[in-house]
């Protein structure tokens, strides 16, 4: 068990670390990952070089724990809307894409393809991290959407997660980032509108 100064003392370095984790982010966005170095981190944040390489070891390190973060925010967040048990699923859904208009800034695009040039192994393990953790969130929304009456008992939801899993890959491919002019965040939104809602104009809807 922790004592007191152990305790502040942990809450001081995780405190330092989302400082770290939101300053880089930016710094990504605005300057790209190969462009921003970690003095440059570092002294943006008014700590020293010494104070950021212990927190980690070098940019690559970085790269991974502010994408896990990032993750690990966004998708708690998904979850804790679908857990809501106040929220009919079109409230659900509108929340999900109200979050992932907030959590996914401009920018995003050329970001995500210099990862996936810069850092392919980080690019895989992120990827499969996301499919695995929105999977397992739209199953359980699916089927309780089914067993309550909001979604059609007829939907098969292995081949939705199929359908939206693979429309993702394509959305998140590089070459097709460079060509669309939407960003991510509203591709995001539109494939979850089309998945849920479909194209053909509804009364209820």
């Amino acid at each position: 068990m922790q004592t007191a100064v152990e305790q502040e003392l942990t809450v001081e370095k995780d405190e330092v670390r989302q400082r770290i984790f939101e300053k880089s982010f930016e710094l990504f966005l605005r300057y790209g990952f190969a462009k921003t170095r970690m003095e440059e981190i570092a002294r943006t944040l008014r700590i020293s070089r010494k104070t950021l390489y212990k927190h980690f070891a070098n940019k690559y390190e970085l790269l991974k724990a502010v994408m896990t973060d990032k993750h690990l925010r966004i998708h708690g967040k998904i979850r804790t809307i679908h857990e809501d048990p106040t929220r009919s699923i079109k409230e659900k859904i509108q929340a999900m894409r109200t979050c992932l208009s907030s959590e996914i800034p401009h920018g995003m695009n050329e970001f995500l393809r210099e990862i996936r040039d810069q850092a392919p192994d980080l690019w895989k393990h992120f990827h499969a991290m996301k499919e695995a953790n929105v999977n397992r969130t739209m199953r359980a929304m699916i089927e309780a959407g089914i067993k309550n009456g909001d979604i059609r008992p007829d939907v098969n939801p292995d081949i939705v997660l199929l359908i939206h899993s693979a429309s993702s890959e394509a959305m998140f491919d590089p070459n097709f980032l460079a060509q669309t002019p939407y960003s991510i965040r509203d591709l995001v939104q539109e494939l979850d509108n089309i998945i849920f809602y479909g194209i053909v104009k509804r009364e209820d809807v």
